[in-house]
């Protein structure tokens, strides 16, 4: 059984990716928590930068990377702000959305690091070019359509062949409230390692 560690970014959490895990371990994944340690390592965001460069992961799914290089930090923000609000309450309600909010209050001052991560890395690829250099390490990047913080041009600025770009339909942090798409790509990628 492949072990997989997930690591949420800027401001997201356990709680907030509790589902995911458990559509996880449904699908046949053992989740961990020593990221060095797991087979497969899903980071999304500035979580990214939370992955060790000593990880013996032979597949990395990285979930909007922090890249968009002339636009600002602030401005995304906003735009984030305004996308996930109206995506979140069409689809889930607002209960599920303040909730939500609320959990990403709680983490952004319990996991600040991650913050500083994001903000010290934006726009720059050098940490995404080391983590992907490693001989025998597969890399999925996935950006979602109707995100503000990563740029379509990402696909296009790491071009190693070990390194595929996925672009999917959602806001920057969709794979946490619909964890089959991403879990579908990750079975299929998996599928096709060697042995």
């Amino acid at each position: 059984m492949k072990t997989v560690a997930v690591i949420e970014g800027f401001s997201g959490g356990p709680m907030h990716t509790r589902s995911f895990r458990r559509a996880l371990a449904e699908a046949g994944y053992r989740v961990i928590k020593n990221r060095s340690e797991a087979d497969i390592i899903i980071a999304h965001s500035a979580g990214i930068y939370g992955i060790p460069a000593a990880a013996k992961a032979e597949l990395l799914i990285l979930i909007g990377p922090t890249y968009w290089p002339g636009e600002r930090l602030l401005k995304r923000l906003v735009r984030h702000t305004r996308s996930s609000k109206r995506y979140h309450v069409a689809k889930f309600g607002w209960r599920y959305y303040l909730w939500k909010k609320l959990l990403e209050l709680y983490y952004l001052f319990r996991r600040h690091r991650y913050m500083w991560l994001g903000i010290i890395h934006n726009n720059r690829l050098d940490r995404l070019d080391e983590l992907i250099e490693k001989p025998g390490r597969k890399t999925i990047i996935i950006r979602n359509q109707d995100d503000p913080f990563s740029s379509p041009a990402l696909g296009g600025a790491l071009k190693q062949p070990n390194v595929q770009f996925k672009e999917m339909p959602g806001v920057h942090d969709d794979y946490v409230s619909n964890p089959k798409p991403y879990i579908d790509l990750l079975r299929k990628a998996a599928s096709k390692e060697k042995p």
